[in-house]
């Protein structure tokens, strides 16, 4: 059965322990969450308070619980255009292996492998961590990737990459559009080789 409307509207408790229990008997009510709660589910609903400590209310925080439950995200279409290159592909295609080869996606040290993995393609660090941002979630702003990457879980994070390698590929390919709102070049995110070696140019 779905709570009801003021329990919907009920504010998360600042205290940790009653936002806790709050959630996941919400989260039990709406078909989200097994009874008794499994361990596992307990850390997920602990890391999902430390992500999202700013939902207003249960119902801002069931959105938020849907949202990283679903298999796939809608890109706004110049976001997907940004990513619409070949090195960003192999980029996110590299994530997704450095994530499927991982055993634990929680404390992961993403502040220096991600840029690592970018180097790789010539990426600016920047766009790198937008683009995996965006692929994963659709939106430019969120939690820290590394709350993110154990909420989403191994599968999630490979399906939602694949999703939007996919989409671009089997589109228009890799043929970006040339201009943007109001006629302006437009330009994808993009790998920068190094005019000495022709190697992809490491950020600095």
């Amino acid at each position: 059965m779905d709570p009801s409307p003021p329990d919907l509207e009920r504010r998360l408790p600042a205290e940790r322990s009653a936002a806790r229990e709050l959630l996941a008997g919400a989260m039990q009510r709406v078909g989200l969450l097994e009874t008794p709660v499994p361990a596992a589910a307990e850390r997920w609903i602990e890391t999902f308070l430390d992500a999202f400590p700013d939902a207003p209310t249960l119902r801002a925080a069931l959105e938020e619980v849907g949202a990283l439950r679903a298999e796939a995200v809608t890109l706004p279409a110049l976001e997907l255009e940004r990513l619409r290159n070949r090195e960003v592909l192999f980029f996110l295609d590299a994530v997704a292996q450095y994530v499927d080869d991982q055993p634990e996606l929680r404390e992961l040290p993403l502040e220096r492998d991600l840029p690592a993995i970018a180097d790789e393609f010539g990426i600016a660090h920047t766009d790198a961590l937008a683009a995996v941002r965006m692929a994963l979630t659709g939106a430019a702003q969120g939690p820290p990737l590394a709350l993110l990457f154990p909420l989403l879980g191994h599968e999630r994070i490979m399906i939602r990459i694949g999703a939007v390698s996919s989409h671009i590929l089997h589109g228009r390919g890799l043929e970006p559009i040339r201009f943007g709102p109001g006629g302006t070049p437009f330009e994808t995110i993009h790998g920068v080789r190094s005019p000495a070696t022709g190697e992809p140019a490491r950020e600095s």
